[in-house]
C-alpha cells in the first residue's frame, strides 16, 4: 500500500534498503489516487514511496547504489525540464509526457467537452498562456548557462499560483501586476496549441472546475470540486491509456533491475 505522507531523503533510501518487494519510488501525496489505482490495476505486489519532492526523488535515485539489490522504479514530473530537456543523468527515470502526471491525466480524457461557454474558455486559456509562457521564458533566461547537475535543486521560477492569482473570478483576462507574452509570440502559440501538456495541470483542472460550476452566479453553490473531477478522470475509460504507458514502463524497469540484481548474484 502507499504510504501515507511524504518521507525525508534518508527515510526513503532506509526503507529501501530494507525491503522485500518491488518499490516505486513517485514525488508527492499529493498524486496518490493516481498512484494507488496504478497499482491496483497492475495487480503486483509492490510498495510506493513518496519522497516529498522532485528534488527529493532525485537524491534518493542518486543513491540508488545503496539499495541495489532492490528492484526500484522511478516516476517524476518533468515540470520545467519539459522545455529545456531530461538531464541525461536521469534518463531512467519513468518521466511524465508532459509538466505534470496531471497533464497526463488531463491530456487522455475528454473533461474539456463538459464545458459550456467554450468561447470564455478559450479567452481564459488564451490569457494563462500568455503569462505561463512568460514565465517559462523567464526560466530559462534565469538557468542559461548553468549546468544540470547545479540546478537539481533550484529555486524554480514561480508557477504554482492558484488560478484566482491569475485569472480573477468572473473574468477571462489576466489579473493586473502579471507580466506577460504577446498573443503572436511564438512561444505562446506552442504551448497554446499544446496547453493540455504544457500548461501546469493543476491550473488547467481549477480552470474546468471553475468552468464546469459556471451557470451558479458568483460560484456560491459549486458542486464540481478539483479532487472530484480527478476522481472522475481517473474512472473514465480513455484514462487507461495513461495507465497502460505507466504500468509497460513500470514492469520494464523492475525486469531490468530484477535480472541486473540476479546477474549480480550469480557473480558474487
Amino acid at each position: 500500500m502507499p504510504t501515507p505522507n511524504p518521507m525525508t531523503v534518508n527515510v526513503v533510501v532506509g526503507a529501501l534498503k530494507h525491503s522485500g518487494v518491488p518499490n516505486i519510488v513517485v514525488e508527492g501525496k499529493d498524486d496518490q489516487i493516481i498512484y494507488r489505482e496504478l497499482i491496483e490495476r497492475m495487480e503486483i505486489t509492490a510498495e510506493v514511496l513518496y519522497a516529498g519532492g522532485r528534488p527529493q526523488l532525485l537524491q534518493v535515485y542518486e543513491r540508488r547504489s545503496e539499495f541495489a539489490n532492490v528492484p526500484v522504479a522511478f516516476i517524476a514530473d518533468q515540470d520545467m525540464w519539459l522545455f529545456r530537456g531530461i538531464p541525461a543523468q536521469y534518463n531512467d527515470i519513468i518521466w511524465t509526457e508532459g509538466y505534470s502526471i496531471e497533464n497526463d491525466l488531463y491530456s487522455h480524457v475528454n473533461l474539456k467537452g463538459r464545458v459550456g461557454n467554450k468561447i470564455e474558455y478559450n479567452q481564459t486559456l488564451d490569457s494563462i498562456s500568455m503569462w505561463f509562457a512568460y514565465k517559462v521564458e523567464e526560466y530559462l533566461g534565469k538557468n542559461l548557462g548553468k549546468t544540470f547537475k547545479s540546478i537539481r535543486d533550484e529555486e524554480y521560477v514561480e508557477v504554482a499560483h492558484r488560478l484566482n492569482k491569475v485569472i480573477p473570478l468572473g473574468k477571462t483576462t489576466l489579473a493586473s501586476g502579471l507580466d506577460f507574452l504577446p498573443l503572436e509570440h511564438q512561444r505562446v502559440k506552442d504551448i497554446r496549441a499544446a496547453y493540455n501538456l504544457q500548461l501546469r495541470g493543476k491550473l488547467l483542472f481549477e480552470l474546468l472546475v471553475r468552468f464546469l460550476n459556471k451557470p451558479s452566479q458568483g460560484f456560491r453553490n459549486a458542486t464540481v470540486s478539483y479532487h472530484g473531477l480527478y476522481n472522475d478522470a481517473i474512472t473514465l475509460p480513455e484514462s487507461d491509456q495513461l495507465f497502460s504507458r505507466l504500468k509497460l514502463e513500470i514492469q520494464e524497469k523492475l525486469r531490468e533491475q530484477k535480472q541486473k540484481i540476479a546477474a549480480q548474484k550469480s557473480t558474487s
